[in-house]
Formats: C-alpha cells, sequence, structure tokens
C-alpha cells in the first residue's frame, strides 16, 4: 500500500504543445504561450486529470501549484499567465519548504530537469506524468493511467535514476546529442520507463541492409505509409536508396516520399494504408515518445494489423516489452498485444505490447 500521504503537484501549462506542429521541443516558450492565447488546446492539463482520475485512494492530502486543481487540495503555490521554467522551480521550490512526500509532476525532460535539480539533495522522491515532446529521462510512468496504480502499490522504497535532455540545438538538427542535467530519487516500481538507449553497432549496417532487402523483395513498400522517427527508420530508407528524417514522421507513397517531417494537421489530411515504427531503445514505446504527431485516428484506421515494426537485434536484446501511450485510452487497448518485430532479412521476434 502507498507509504505516503501528503503528495504535491505541479505542471508544465505548455507541455506537449510543439507536438502536433512537429516540433522537437516545446523550449520556444513565447511562441507557446502565444498559441495559448489563439485558442491552442493545453494538452498538459488533460494528461493530468486522465493521471488523477485514474486514482482510487481517497487518503491523500494533495497540495498543488495551478489553481486549476484546486478542488483537488490546497493551492499553495499559484502558477502566473505565460509561466516561464522559473516559476515552475519556484512551485517545486514551494513544495520542497510544504515537506511533501513525492511531487508529482506533468511535462517532458526540461519539467523533469527542474524538478530534479530541487529535489535531490533532500532526496524527495519525484515522478513524471509523460506529457513533453521530448519525454526520454528515467522518471516518467509510461502512461498517465499508471498513476493510480503506483499509489496503491508503492511501499516507499526508491532509486536514483539519472535525468538527460538533449542538446536543444542539435537536436533541432536531427542530431541526438544527450546530456546529463540532474538526477532524481523515482519510486522503484516497474511502472517507470528506463532511460533512452541509443544503439548503433557496426553490425547494424548489415541488419538495416538485410532489413530493406526484405522490404523491396517482400513488395511492402507500397501504397501510402507513415514512417516514424528513429535512426532505425532512418538507417533502414538509406539502404533502399531513400531520404528519411531521423526525428521527424515522413509520408511514402511507394517509393517517393511525400510529406516530410509532417504536422498533426498535415497528417490528419492523409489517407494512410500502413504505420511503420520502431521503438524507443530499452524503453519500448512504440507510440507516445517522438511520435506525439500521429493523429489517434491514423492508428485507429490503420488497426492492429497495419503496423510494422522494425528494430535490430541488440535494441530487442534490451527491450523485453513494448508500450503504447497515443493519448486515447481506448485507442490503447485496441492496439494491445503481441508485435512481431522485423530484425532482419526474414528475421522476427514477437513482443507484447501494453
Amino acid at each position: 500500500m502507498i507509504n505516503v500521504s501528503r503528495l504535491g503537484l505541479v505542471i508544465n501549462p505548455i507541455a506537449g504543445m510543439g507536438a502536433k506542429f512537429a516540433w522537437k521541443g516545446t523550449d520556444d516558450i513565447e511562441k507557446a504561450w502565444d498559441l495559448v492565447q489563439k485558442g491552442e488546446k493545453q494538452v498538459s492539463y488533460d494528461i493530468a486529470k486522465r493521471a488523477i482520475s485514474s486514482i482510487t485512494n481517497n487518503d491523500i492530502e494533495w497540495l498543488v501549484t495551478d489553481k486549476q486543481f484546486s478542488s483537488l487540495g490546497k493551492v499553495v503555490y499559484e502558477m502566473p499567465k505565460r509561466s516561464k521554467p522559473i516559476h515552475t522551480k519556484k512551485a517545486v521550490q514551494e513544495l520542497v519548504m510544504q515537506k511533501v512526500e513525492l511531487i508529482i509532476f506533468v511535462g517532458g525532460d526540461g519539467t523533469a530537469a527542474i524538478v530534479g535539480k530541487e529535489t535531490y539533495e533532500r532526496k524527495i522522491p519525484i515522478l513524471g506524468i509523460p506529457a513533453g515532446v521530448k519525454i526520454f529521462s528515467g522518471v516518467f510512468l509510461h502512461k498517465p493511467e499508471d498513476l493510480g496504480i503506483v499509489l496503491d502499490v508503492w511501499d516507499g522504497k526508491t532509486k536514483v535514476v539519472e535525468i538527460e535532455d538533449l542538446d536543444e540545438e542539435e537536436y533541432k538538427k536531427g542530431r541526438i546529442i544527450p546530456k546529463l542535467v540532474s538526477a532524481a530519487y523515482v519510486p522503484a516500481i516497474e511502472q517507470i520507463q528506463v532511460g533512452k538507449s541509443t544503439f548503433h553497432q557496426k553490425s547494424d549496417e548489415d541488419t538495416y541492409r538485410l532489413i530493406a532487402q526484405r522490404i523491396e523483395e517482400e513488395g511492402w513498400l507500397h501504397g501510402t505509409i507513415l514512417v516514424g522517427s528513429g535512426s532505425t527508420m532512418q538507417q533502414i530508407f538509406i539502404h533502399m536508396g531513400l531520404e528519411k528524417s531521423l526525428l521527424g514522421i515522413d509520408v511514402f507513397n511507394g517509393r517517393e516520399r511525400v510529406l516530410e517531417d509532417a504536422t498533426y494537421d498535415e497528417l490528419r489530411k492523409m489517407r494512410i494504408d500502413e504505420v511503420w515504427v520502431t521503438p524507443i531503445g530499452s524503453q519500448g514505446h512504440l507510440f507516445g515518445r517522438g511520435n506525439r504527431q500521429i493523429p489517434p485516428d491514423i492508428l485507429k484506421n490503420v488497426g492492429k494489423k497495419g503496423i510494422r515494426v522494425f528494430a535490430t537485434p541488440e535494441k530487442m536484446q534490451a527491450t523485453p516489452m513494448l508500450y503504447i501511450d497515443t493519448g486515447d485510452a481506448e485507442l490503447d487497448k485496441a492496439l494491445q498485444g503481441y508485435y512481431k518485430v522485423v530484425i532482419s532479412y526474414h528475421e522476427s521476434v514477437l513482443r507484447k505490447a501494453e
């Protein structure tokens, strides 16, 4: 049962807004707030509500830092309009002063870095509800709805994890260069994702070549295909003689790339026949990490049978489970089950997704 009764809640109000527009993060704060003023939805609030609605324990004392959640508990700090990272820092500092036993935050890696820096020395555990564009650190739940389970089963034991963020300027250029920015204590539970791992060895080149050969021999590259982000997908397409963006979502009609680094609005206008993805290294996420701009309706239309998964053998050795976090709980359930992951020429492994 839960070993804490006094919890703090911090929400980054603009977390994840960049996903819809194929931004590589939501670090242009003023641009994000301008979109809010124009009526763009703040997705982090809905994600927070999904997480909170999963809680069945009514004995929790909540201290919150956003008046939108005043019905949950006492407001000890109020985020101003057009808040900035400094305000997230002040909110966490206030919760620390209030001696909370666990801080739950809603955001991405940037928010995690702020929360971690303010809590690590005091050994206050934190727990991330995934809402950002970049959600690679090992402090996040696999999906918001796991919060209720965690608060029911966590026995109070913690572990220390590193918090990494990506070099923003390099990330925008399509280069993944992680940097250690903080550390944090987190609940020692299986519902927390591991940190992202990067797999690339010389032997992988043969794997990419063999997968590409299989795709062409089997005639898979036909119709309109949405191809997810990541170096695995990029390298497979390079070995077919085709260009593919590293961090973006591309759409191919046969061998012709008809959309590069597509946005949510561009994708929802397309009729997609298949979706090709690779899981995030070690974490195992098929959807919800690095590809949040994929409209759920596309996944509903293609269904589980219309999703092909590709990876290297090394990546799959470190990835025992797959995870799905589309933002639509019913869709997540529909896409759960076993997937055949193509790992070489006529070689596949089965992995269960939940």
